[in-house]
Order: structure tokens, then C-alpha cells, then sequence
């Protein structure tokens, strides 16, 4: 079914990492990623039950013109999820996340990953501008936000209170080029 996909063009290829459309079977192998303390502790969400992971799933099969949320695809296997989506139309603005397997960290799919995002978002929803946030404390996702063009904006001191684990968020931007 994924050659399909990648037949009718609504794949993204990069250099051995894709984006493809989520289907229902993905589940365990999001889940297998979703589920794991060490890949969300950075994460505003997680880790997963079973239960928010079909939530997430069902809303990831659902298509909606202001986002793209996707499955990254290493060949024939999912090794993650990446999403671009629009914050504000009339600024054309958005803002990207990604979140991959720790299994396939340290090898550049990540970056190649945000590249892919960057693509969609400034050729398909027509971005002018597209923002990323991570935890100060996340050295690896910052690196590959530096990699991939993004620029130090700002920085975010959370809510103590919140359930959110990030105490610091920090803030990149990137303008279509």
C-alpha cells in the first residue's frame, strides 16, 4: 500500500528517509516509540499508554489542509512521526515537530527528517516562515535544528506547575529562502 503512495506522489523522499501517510497497522510501531520514557523526556506528551497512542493514530489518519502529520519512514519501516503545521494564515506562519525511535538516533534521519518538514511546509501549506521548539535541555534536538537552518529566537521559562517536564523551551526560526 505504500508503494501506492509513493506512486500518486503524496510521499516526500529524501535521501533514505521518507514521509509516508500513517495506516491502522502502524500502531505497534508508533506506539513502540510513543510508549518509551527515554524518547518522550524531553517531550511536552508522553509516555504513552495504549490508549493515547490510538488517539493519536486516529488523529493522524485524518487528513486536515492546515497540517501535514506523518509517518518517517526508514524503507519499509516506520522509525517515527513528523508533523508541519499552520499557527497563523494570514503571517503564513507554522511550526514543525518530529519525534523518531531512539533506535534510529545518531544517524542524521532526524535532520533529514526537519529538512523534509521544512520542504512541506514552505512548498505545500505555503509557509513564509516556520518555528520549532525543544527543551533547553534536549543538546540533540538543537543540534539538528542548528543543521537544518533554524535560528535562535528566544528562550521560555515555563510554568513550575504545569505537568509539562520542560522547565526552559527554547524557541528557532527559519524564513523561506
Amino acid at each position: 500500500m505504500r508503494d501506492a503512495q509513493a506512486a500518486s506522489g503524496r510521499n516526500t523522499a529524501g535521501h533514505g528517509i521518507r514521509l509516508a501517510d500513517f495506516q491502522p497497522q502502524d500502531l505497534p510501531a508508533i506506539h513502540a516509540f510513543a510508549a518509551d520514557p527515554v524518547v518522550c523526556q524531553y517531550s511536552t506528551w508522553g509516555p504513552n499508554q495504549l490508549a493515547d497512542t490510538r488517539e493519536f493514530l486516529a488523529d493522524a489518519l485524518l487528513e486536515q489542509p492546515h497540517r501535514v502529520l506523518q509517518a518517517v519512514m526508514l524503507g519499509d519501516v516506520l522509525i517515527g512521526s513528523a508533523s508541519v503545521w499552520v499557527t497563523d494564515r494570514k503571517a503564513k506562519a507554522g511550526e514543525i515537530g518530529y519525534t523518531l525511535n531512539r533506535e534510529y538516533w545518531g544517524n542524521g534521519y532526524a535532520t533529514e527528517t526537519a529538512g523534509l518538514l521544512l520542504r512541506r511546509g514552505f512548498e505545500d501549506l505555503g509557509l513564509e516562515r516556520i518555528s520549532a521548539t525543544c527543551d533547553a535541555r534536549n543538546a540533540a534536538s538543537i543540534r539538528v535544528l542548528e543543521k537544518t537552518g533554524f535560528k535562535p529566537e528566544g528562550r521560555r521559562v515555563e510554568d513550575p506547575d504545569s505537568d509539562a517536564a520542560r522547565a526552559e523551551t527554547l524557541i528557532f526560526n527559519i524564513g523561506r529562502t
